[in-house]
């Protein structure tokens, strides 16, 4: 007979092949939108990506990367790491799952019929997880999180490997300092993995002595404390002795750049190793810190790939942290803004003088100082304890208000009950509790939700709970969507079962109770309070409560054991409690896998890699091409950097061109692309010297663009502005520039900004320095604010907008050449079938974003003005094919291209579709109509937009002339009492 031992085994193992098939055959075959293309860029040329870097995630990836055959399978190998680590975190909490239920319910280990009704529940609280939203998300793409999260479950696992060998032994310190390594490691993938440590602290305390209440304080206290000094002490702020080293050993010593750092790294690891062998004899608790410690370091050891591949100055290279000074930046990540934690302003705080500090830069072969600006110095009366609400962001305040009743416009520091009541509202319960129970309960949709009654919210399929919460009738977006999965609160029953199941059940059951609460507290909760976050996120962020919901599918198990035990002990019949299992496993994983399949199948989904060429294909050759956001230059710089695809193109990213790193490397050539021509010396752009210019209007005459840009950029006192507190600031005397083109044509415009921050400045020095050279394009989702006044000079070619120097005329809506975009549509852009794979909010918004609807639309209403009949029906056809308009339920434009399509005689098919979006918007109104009263409030903008939507409904209805269609909309406005 198999031992239970050996069946463990074969469980663990089969649900990490099982699980690993499922991510696979659901995989995204190639890059997906957001980071993925930045890491699968970095991970194939050993790149340095954006603060605080993963170098250890960029390595492991390398390795992978050597399996590819051809670049373009790159992306494929770096999306195969999260499958398999995702499938291994799977089995590493079905092998957690078994070992405390095992330590629990010994006496079923005795038969082997006992034990698999104890490993089966194990297994169905891994497949639960397995299939769980957010994680199946992270798993089948290349992003950081699938690894991290294995790197949890992992040490979680040793944790308890290290319990078993200590209650057997007495000791298990190898556990310990194989702990301590991959903690190292793992954060090289993400700090996520860092907050386990209270939960190890606690389970090494629980040794000898039951929980209490007291020692979860106490653990919880020395975990922090430990959690503490190595993010704040090691990881950020560790160098601060290597920098004053690097400055004596350079500066005055005159050795070259990083000599300061290497020895650094000698003392630091020579000291550890010194101190391991100094305390070997004595083998106590300080011999086994100084294990711990050197183990944990020679893990980190892995961002050494960070500092060396920044001096070699790949082409991604964000920060440059190539020396002591700029890697301390990049590992604090000073970048990104600060949110306070403990103390700190509110929203209306006076902000009083910008304070700096003193730090270090390269220059030539040494170091010079300058002043870095650190914060602002705001007024105490407007601080407070714990606050949440600290944003000036005009978008944030309004959010203060639509979530805690805050008045923006007041300049009163807002009551404390007012600020947990954003706390509670907002970031407790939209930003963690809704992602819960998007996994453990259901979703309405994929929708990004910033609060809407029909976007993002938790549901459950059971009708009275779902009708308080979305309606009692369903909005379109929930109407046949795949997206709206429904686990009838189940999986979370069961979860509430397990916690439930382990009070009062003895001195194991409190002990498990409490380490795996601490870990699903540590990995929501904790985070929460750290991040901090402001209304309006730029994308769901459930993805940092993977771990959290880890710690859940653990309880899950305990769950389906407590079911399956309650049934064998009422009928004394192991048949019976099989047939339970069966019962169980059916009603959660099997029922959640069923309703998440197809809104997780990547499988047919290469949208980011087609956009990412679209855009480049819209561009002419040797062009310079300003992106705006991470979805418009991620997947770009995978393309080029990966599959070697129009790398005579160079992408400069407008946000980062802020920063004196990128301008500097805009200096240098990067693969086909040559340097990036510059008026302005590198020395001017280094921070503090020229980080923003006043732009004045001191005159409404036109001045050369040019010898604007030499004024702006030159240090002589004829170019500083005085200012009433003595400083003296560089300015522009007038706003209104010239470039001429030729004889003919002239480009001139009027900026309308008062200051010039340092991107600004820069992208006006690209433009005039390069004189028509290079084509000048900006991808056509950019932010209005990255032109500077040129919109009317920038001609819609496909994706992307070409700077010329001939003007828009006042009385045409948009800038464009027929034959021009006519051949970039067909031509250039595409974005295969939409009707081959699923596409989830961002990949629709995404469409949006790039106006693609918009620019078939005006091309082909173009095109049917001109009698050119087939080139329409072309155009309209490609457009139905690459966005279809099921595909795309909120896309702006479907109901304009309805009317396109009938009228270049696709008649069929505009019927077809006008029936379509009738029906979605008639059911739209009746979703209104059926709220309750106070709900209706807060749907009013929405319910607006669908009225004026009705009119372009009727519209297209008339130019059809449907009699059916008309009457179904004349009756459901009468119904309703609303006037056509």
């Amino acid at each position: 007979m198999i031992s239970t031992k050996k069946l463990n085994l074969v469980l663990g193992w089969s649900l990490f092949i099982i699980s690993s098939i499922l991510y696979w055959s659901t995989m995204a075959p190639t890059v997906s939108l957001w980071d993925c293309g930045e890491f699968i860029a970095c991970m194939a040329k050993m790149e340095v990506g954006h603060p605080p870097g993963a170098p250890f995630y960029l390595i492991l990836g390398k390795a992978f990367n050597l399996f590819a055959f051809e670049p373009s399978q790159i992306a494929y190998t770096a999306n195969i790491l999260s499958v398999f680590a995702s499938g291994a975190t799977v089995m590493l909490l079905y092998f957690s799952a078994e070992h405390m239920l095992r330590k629990l319910f010994s006496q079923h280990t005795q038969t082997l019929k006992g034990y698999l009704l104890l490993a089966g529940s194990a297994a169905i609280g891994a497949l639960a997880f397995a299939v769980s939203d957010t994680f199946w998300f992270s798993a089948v793409e290349a992003e950081v999180y699938a690894l991290s999260v294995f790197f949890t479950a992992l040490c979680f696992w040793l944790f308890l490997k290290w319990e078993d060998a200590n209650s057997q032994t007495g000791s298990g310190t190898r556990w310990l300092v194989l702990i301590a390594y991959l903690m190292g490691i793992s954060v090289g993938v993400h700090l996520l993995n860092l907050l386990i440590i209270p939960v190890l602290v606690l389970l090494i305390l629980l040794r000898q002595k039951a929980f209490s209440w007291a020692l979860l304080a106490k653990a919880m206290a020395i975990g922090g404390a430990i959690l503490g000094l190595l993010l704040f002490g090691i990881i950020q702020n560790g160098l601060w002795l290597a920098g004053k080293m690097e400055i004596l050993m350079v500066s005055s010593w005159g050795l070259p750049i990083n000599a300061g750092l290497l020895t650094f790294a000698v003392i630091v690891f020579g000291g550890l190793f010194y101190a391991v062998f100094a305390t070997l004899k004595k083998n106590n608790w300080q011999h086994m810190l100084a294990v711990c410690t050197l183990v944990f370091m020679i893990g980190y050891s892995s961002y050494a790939m960070i500092i060396i591949r920044a001096d070699a100055n790949t082409p991604i290279n964000l920060n440059d942290p190539s020396s002591v000074f700029s890697l301390d930046s990049f590992l604090n990540r000073e970048q990104y803004a600060q949110n306070p934690l403990l103390y700190g302003h509110y929203y209306n705080t006076a902000a009083g003088d910008l304070q700096y500090k003193d730090a270090y830069r390269k220059s030539g072969q040494g170091y010079e100082s300058y002043k870095k600006s650190d914060s602002y110095d705001y007024d105490d009366k407007g601080c407070g304890i714990f606050p949440r609400m600290h944003s000036n962001n005009p978008a944030h305040k309004y959010g203060y208000q639509q979530w805690a009743g805050a008045n923006p416009n007041s300049t009163e520091k807002p009551s404390f009950v007012t600020n947990l009541r954003f706390f509670f509202n907002y970031q407790v319960n939209h930003m963690y509790i809704r992602y819960f129970m998007w996994n453990f309960s259901g979703r309405q949709n994929d929708e990004q939700s910033h609060g809407d009654i029909q976007k993002g919210n938790w549901i459950t399929g059971i009708p009275f709970i779902d009708h308080s919460i979305e309606g009692s009738q369903l909005h379109s977006l929930s109407v046949s969507n795949p997206s709206r999965n429904v686990y009838f609160m189940l999986p979370l029953i069961l979860g509430l079962i397990g916690i439930v199941s382990l009070i009062n059940k003895g001195k194991n059951s409190k002990k498990y109770l409490a380490v795996t609460g601490l870990l699903m507290l540590m990995t929501g909760p904790v985070i929460i309070l750290y991040l901090n976050q402001t209304p309006f996120e730029p994308r769901e962020r459930d993805y940092a409560f993977v771990g959290s919901f880890f710690a859940f599918g653990l309880f899950i198990a305990f769950g389906a054991f407590a079911v399956i035990n309650f049934i064998y002990l009422k009928t004394k019949s192991y048949l019976s409690a099989g047939l339970g299992s069966i019962l169980v496993l059916v009603a959660v994983p099997l029922l959640m896998v069923t309703q998440n399949y197809h809104d997780h199948d990547r499988s047919g989904r290469e949208f980011a890699l087609m956009q990412a060429k679209s855009y480049l294909n819209s561009c002419e050759p040797n062009a310079i091409l300003f992106t705006y956001g991470d979805n418009d230059t991620y997947p770009l710089w995978y393309a080029q950097e990966v599959e070697d695809y129009r790398t005579d193109i160079r992408v400069i990213n407008y946000g980062l061109m802020g920063a004196d790193w990128c301008i500097q490397q805009l200096a240098g050539a990067i693969n086909q692309t040559p340097p990036t021509s510059l008026s302005i010396a590198q020395e001017r752009y280094k921070t503090g010297n020229l980080d923003y210019a006043l732009l004045l209007e001191q005159s409404p005459e036109y001045a050369p663009l040019q010898s604007v840009v030499q004024f702006i950029g030159s240090n002589k006192e004829t170019s500083k502005l005085p200012m009433q507190n003595g400083m003296k600031v560089d300015f522009s005397p007038v706003n209104r520039f010239t470039l001429p083109y030729d004889d003919k044509d002239t480009l001139k415009w009027q900026c309308p900004k008062r200051v010039l921050y340092k991107n600004d400045i820069a992208l006006l020095d690209i433009i005039a320095s390069n004189n028509w050279e290079r084509p000048i394009y900006f991808t056509i989702g950019a932010d209005p604010e990255i032109f500077n006044g040129l919109e009317k000079h920038l001609r819609y070619d496909g994706l992307v907008y070409k700077l010329v120097p001939q003007r828009q005329q006042d009385n045409t809506p948009i800038f464009y050449d027929t034959d021009q975009l006519l051949n970039t549509f067909i031509n250039k852009i595409d974005l295969g079938d939409g009707s081959l794979a699923y596409y989830d909010h961002y990949c629709r918004r995404t469409f949006d974003v790039i106006k693609y609807r918009q620019i078939g639309n005006l091309l082909a209403a173009d095109l049917l003005e001109q009698k050119r009949m087939e080139e329409a029906q072309a155009v309209v056809l490609k457009s139905l094919k690459e966005l279809p308009i099921e595909a795309g339920p909120d896309v702006a434009g479907n109901l304009p291209l309805v009317h396109l399509a009938f009228e270049c005689g696709l008649e069929e098919k505009a019927l077809q579709y006008a029936s379509y979006l009738l029906g979605r918007h008639l059911n739209n109104l009746l979703w209104y109509a059926a709220l309750p009263q106070r709900k209706q409030q807060f749907a009013a903008n929405t319910f607006q937009q669908e009225l004026e939507k009705g009119q372009l409904v009727k519209m297209v209805l008339d130019t059809i002339n449907d009699p059916v269609l008309n009457q179904q909309l004349t009756n459901v406005y009468k119904q309703l009492g609303i006037e056509l």
